[in-house]
């Protein structure tokens, strides 16, 4: 063979840079798809975890006549004008420490690998300072249950910490990145129509009362009239702040975590419905409960956005029945159209 042959048996330069540029070129044109794919694979995940709290929900309900379990406990303190102290005598279960314990979703630990936890949540504990404020963030990521508030006679927007509670047997801190649709009027002195709203959520602190002579129940499935559109839990952070679940609100419950409309990111989130189904939600379309500020600018005429999604029972809602709901609003807002 002649060193000619040999020499022409080699990469020119040119043919190498024409190489490496079609490698380039295929990178620059599979990543974005293998992020996608990647995305999808999350939000998959997500959609599975929320299925399976979902089944566990109904599970706890058919062993228990029916109940609902309980978004969390705060028993009644007798002799007290109220009964919520807000520090570490008084700790809070949580629904997610009920389902462990009672063996309906076993978890034992704060590791994200769990159905607690979605895998797109953002590594913030959404309420160790408070509620989430300002932050989109903290809405995006998790809490630690059990927990007590760290300052007496607090509420939702107070510092936490999270603790075992040996005494119910539970033994574990599990770490939760997922919103659960419940009435929760802790620190609240309740009106009767803030009293008769209780039993349009999901479900509800058990035990807080006495208000207005009227201690708080659980909640039963049969009370549920429209269960392919009642949200029971969704991405996000649980504590307060019913009304409080659009994108980018002040102290914002719902974690908008996955791509939403037009591959928009952080701007959907994934929800569980009271008849098991999973179905994931843009941000525009999420139903938003009744506020009783002026927190809603998206006004079409002179309906509210949330009045429009509570009116029509074919779109999403988080009350179990949102024509009581609006006729509950409207009588509180006398001047609402």
């Amino acid at each position: 063979m002649s060193a000619y042959t040999r020499f022409r048996s080699a990469f020119t330069l040119v043919e190498l840079l024409v190489v490496i540029g079609i490698i380039a070129l295929l990178i620059a044109i599979l990543l974005p798809t293998l992020g996608r794919a990647r995305e999808q694979a999350r939000s998959v995940r997500c959609m599975s975890n929320l299925r399976t709290i979902a089944q566990a929900l109904m599970n706890y309900s058919s062993d228990n006549h029916g109940d609902i379990v309980p978004a969390y406990n705060l028993p009644w303190i007798p002799g007290s004008s109220s009964n919520f102290t807000g520090g570490p005598s008084q700790p809070l279960d949580g629904w997610a420490c009920i389902l462990d314990r009672d063996g309906y979703m076993r978890s034992g630990t704060q590791s994200p690998s769990t159905a607690f936890y979605c895998p797109d949540a953002n590594d913030l504990n959404g309420t160790s300072l408070g509620a989430t404020a300002n932050n989109v963030g903290f809405s995006q990521g998790w809490t630690d249950w059990p927990l007590y508030f760290t300052q007496a006679g607090s509420s939702d927007t107070s510092p936490k910490q999270s603790t075992t509670i040996p005494g119910e047997n539970m033994n574990h801190i599990i770490r939760v990145a997922y919103w659960i649709n419940a009435y929760h009027p802790t620190g609240q002195t309740l009106s009767a129509a803030q009293i008769a709203q209780k039993d349009l959520y999901y479900t509800t602190v058990a035990g807080f009362g006495p208000d207005i002579g009227d201690a708080i129940r659980l909640h039963k499935t049969s009370e549920i009239r429209h269960s392919t559109q009642l949200i029971v839990a969704a991405d996000g952070v649980f504590m307060g702040r019913q009304s409080v679940d659009g994108l980018n609100m002040t102290n914002s419950v719902i974690g908008y975590r996955h791509p939403g409309k037009n591959g928009h990111a952080y701007s959907a989130a994934n929800a569980a419905f009271a008849d098991g189904h999973v179905e994931k939600i843009d941000a525009s379309d999420f139903p938003c409960a009744f506020a009783t500020t002026a927190s809603y600018t998206m006004n079409t005429g002179t309906t509210t956005l949330a009045q429009q999604e509570q009116i029509n029972l074919t779109q999403r809602t988080v009350y179990a029945d949102p024509a009581a709901a609006l006729q509950i609003f409207l009588a509180a807002n006398p001047g609402a159209n």
